[in-house]
């Protein structure tokens, strides 16, 4: 019997996780529109007396419940507007569950922000090629009073140089690539840094606790 071929193979999970990608990053834009069954898109919220700013950097392939509620819980908190962030102003597809995710600001005119939030998703590894966007994660995660990154967003803090030495964690399956993007990495599903201004959490569900743990924190030093 001759050898398999190699393109015979079953794809592995990350072949499959890039293919998904691929397709989410060149599926052509659409207008975000909702209807039975499905969700609304999320988009930024302002407050007439808001005391803060949150920016959320957001991609293509981006996790929507990284994104939903703990952002929420942090505005609610915080009496907060919050800003999304992303290569252009448009909207991302978003995945888990699979929504739109409204872009109204750019790393060129993205308004000072107090706090930023990281989510992961399937599409972290190709953000980290626009020097843009790193330039001004990196620029906004030294500034911000705080700092919360979840899954592989923990990834993109980390190649943007600011979890150099930190105490963090993130998506399991990147442990070991945290590690070599320069981080400390714990196994907790929630690590706070020895400042406690950058706060990183295993995912989703660990991120309410992780927003309570970065508010307590930020809070207590502005009073």
């Amino acid at each position: 019997m001759p050898p398999a071929d190699a393109s015979d193979a079953e794809p592995t999970g990350w072949q499959r996780i890039a293919g998904a990608v691929e397709s989410l990053w060149n599926r052509p834009p659409r207008p975000p529109t909702s209807g039975p069954g499905q969700l609304p898109p999320l988009r930024a919220t302002r407050r007439p007396d808001a005391d803060w700013r949150i920016a959320v950097l957001v991609f293509q392939g981006v996790t929507s419940a990284e994104i939903d509620e703990p952002v929420r819980r942090m505005a609610e908190r915080l009496n907060a507007d919050v800003v999304f962030v992303g290569t252009g102003v448009d909207h991302v597809h978003a995945v888990e569950p699979a929504r739109y995710v409204d872009i109204d600001a750019t790393p060129a005119d993205a308004p000072p922000a107090d706090v930023i939030v990281i989510p992961g998703g399937i599409g972290w590894e190709r953000l980290v090629a626009d020097t843009t966007v790193m330039s001004w994660l990196s620029t906004t995660a030294q500034s911000a009073r705080g700092v919360l990154a979840i899954s592989t967003g923990s990834l993109l803090l980390a190649s943007a140089g600011r979890l150099d030495g930190q105490k963090s964690t993130g998506h399991w399956l990147a442990q070991k690539d945290l590690a070599r993007l320069g981080a400390t990495v714990q196994s907790e599903r929630i690590v706070r840094s020895d400042d406690g201004r950058i706060v990183t959490a295993s995912g989703a569900n660990a991120a309410f606790a992780a927003v309570d743990e970065l508010l307590d924190r930020v809070m207590w030093d502005v009073h």
